[in-house]
């Protein structure tokens, strides 16, 4: 939960420089946004990166091949087909009227699950991690430590795209 935390802050600071959220407004807005992060973080922690560490371990311990990082990919992605399809068939029955009426909203859902799917995965492979070394007897880290340098990633990587986009803007 502390890595998306930490991965939803370094998605909502850069916002005014966007121009997505005024920067007068964006002082305001902030405290709201980040309990609604947490919220949206212990989420997605108990409903898709538990449940994706779970099956990847269950999917590697009945191969046999250990508890490797790599089955943990696979699982995320079933657990986010049968998470998705359960929103869209949430959304459809909300809305009474078919969710993919087009190729454009078939496109939008398929952006959206790919960004979920890609912003998570840190998340699960941090929670695999944390299991595997519980296991193994050592210490596991505390979630100060996660959001310690969790953060500076976060600042290195948000300055790698800064970089980037000043290269090709």
């Amino acid at each position: 939960m502390a890595v998306l935390w930490v991965e939803g802050f370094g998605l909502i600071l850069p916002l005014p420089l966007f121009g997505v959220i005024p920067e007068a407004t964006s002082v305001f807005v902030l405290p709201v946004v980040a309990l609604m992060l947490f919220f949206v973080a212990a989420l997605v922690s108990a409903f898709f990166v538990l449940p994706s560490v779970a099956l990847g371990h269950w999917l590697a311990e009945r191969r046999g091949s250990g508890r490797r990082g790599w089955w943990l990919v696979g699982a995320a992605l079933l657990v986010l087909v049968f998470v998705g399809s359960l929103s869209l068939f949430v959304v459809a029955s909300c809305e009474g009227g078919p969710v993919l009426g087009s190729w454009r909203d078939s496109l939008d859902w398929l952006l959206y699950a790919s960004v979920f799917y890609c912003i998570s995965i840190p998340a699960v492979l941090a929670a695999h991690n944390v299991v595997v070394r519980a296991d193994a007897g050592y210490r596991v880290w505390s979630a100060r430590q996660v959001l310690g340098y969790g953060s500076v990633a976060l600042l290195v990587e948000s300055l790698a795209v800064l970089w980037v986009l000043i290269v090709l803007g």
